[in-house]
């Protein structure tokens, strides 16, 4: 069954061209259009047709599908999906570098010794190898009593060295040498636990030994020398702390935090070395002792605020 005729359109209705504008696809956007759908108040433009309400209606039909299309097929904006996806990182502020002050504190701190420490030997020169050994057997062993009798322990006692060797003399201008003999010889370190008694100890030493002992030196020291050294620290670190407050008040600042702190120990013990000479007497070995320092340096790197 065919469609019925359409009637011929009345001036002012919308015909077909219209209704196909309607179906087509439409433009993103749309400008006003050659005096179309615009309506003055008052009446009608000059020279255009008159409207009916009937064709004021499908109008606004139309003009609000177009406007429907138009945004829902509008894309989204790729900046403001970047802006949303990838939002811009905050930037920090670097931190500034500190200033520092760095100084060197020294310190020193003195004790009475407790303890002595005498270097010997007995030493024997014979014809042959074998009557050297003999002869420094008997003067070490003759050594050793002695000190036992002087109430040193054993433990306080150790060889440091034994020695043979052969003598020669020279034999004049012919350039040759002549064997002579043999010296034999020990050496000992002995501990004193009681300073006060290292004259005593080393005269003993020298009845019972003769000629054959050999004094090398008498060192003073500390049995246990960690607290000294803990003082002359605590003396570093004290005179070091006090000339970086100085430093940063002639500067306007405050001292901060310690940031780094660098030890160079030095100081040993005072050595006395008694002359041969000395041995002889019948009062004894005078020794005195003094005192035993120790002294440490050190390098501090402080923070100014």
């Amino acid at each position: 069954m065919s469609a019925p005729p359409r009637p011929p359109a009345r001036d002012g209705e919308p015909g077909p061209t219209a209704f196909a504008l309607a179906a087509s696809p439409v433009p993103r956007a749309l400008g006003p259009g050659p005096a179309v759908g615009r309506v003055r108040p008052g009446g009608p433009r000059t020279g255009a047709p008159a409207r009916s309400p009937r064709s004021r209606a499908s109008l606004r039909v139309l003009t609000a599908a177009v406007v429907a299309l138009g945004l829902s097929s509008a894309p989204a904006s790729p900046a403001a999906a970047l802006a949303v996806s990838a939002p811009a990182p905050a930037v920090a502020n670097p931190t500034p570098t500190p200033s520092t002050v760095t100084v060197t504190g020294t310190g020193s701190a003195s004790a009475v010794p407790d303890l002595a420490v005498v270097g010997m030997a007995v030493e024997v020169t014979a014809p042959t190898a074998e009557k050297a050994l003999a002869a420094q057997h008997a003067a070490a062993n003759a050594l050793l009593g002695a000190l036992r009798g002087q109430q040193v322990a054993e433990r306080d006692v150790r060889t440091d060295s034994l020695e043979l060797s052969a003598v020669y003399e020279d034999g004049g201008g012919g350039g040759t040498s002549k064997l002579t003999g043999y010296r034999a010889a020990q050496s000992f370190s002995v501990k004193v636990r009681e300073p006060r008694r290292t004259g005593r100890v080393i005269k003993a030493a020298v009845a019972a030994a003769g000629d054959a002992v050999r004094v090398n030196g008498v060192t003073f020291d500390l049995a246990d020398a960690r607290p000294l050294r803990a003082k002359a620290r605590e003396a570093a670190h004290e005179d070091a702390r006090s000339k970086a407050e100085h430093y940063a008040a002639l500067t306007g600042r405050e001292l901060g935090r310690l940031v780094s702190l660098t030890e160079a120990e030095s100081g040993n013990p005072r050595p006395l070395t008694v002359s041969p000479s000395a041995f002889a007497k019948q009062e004894g070995v005078l020794v005195a002792p003094g005192e035993i320092q120790d002294s440490v340096s050190v390098v501090a790197v402080y923070e100014l605020q």
